[in-house]
């Protein structure tokens, strides 16, 4: 098996991410990519059709591993950032 070795930091990605942004951010191939956006509990946007899109904020989080409590303490962090 050929390792990828990432091509974009998470900084360079867009607010919304694809398949293909993951694949950059992670150094994953396509497979491994679709079959997380896949995922159960992955945090894809809903009502996009076919396209599979998700917040890179959410991705980073469910990256992270975090509990939903966590996830809160860190997004509220984020708002005051944006804000």
């Amino acid at each position: 098996m050929q390792l990828k070795k990432p091509t974009k930091k998470y900084e360079e990605l867009p607010e919304t991410i694809s398949p293909l942004d993951y694949m950059e951010w992670r150094g994953v191939g396509r497979a491994v990519a679709d079959a997380t956006f896949h995922s159960k509990d992955f945090p894809r946007l809903e009502n996009t059709g076919n396209k599979l899109l998700a917040d890179k904020r959410a991705v980073l989080l469910y990256e992270l591993g975090l509990k939903e409590e966590e996830k809160q303490t860190v997004l509220k962090e984020i708002a005051k950032e944006i804000i």
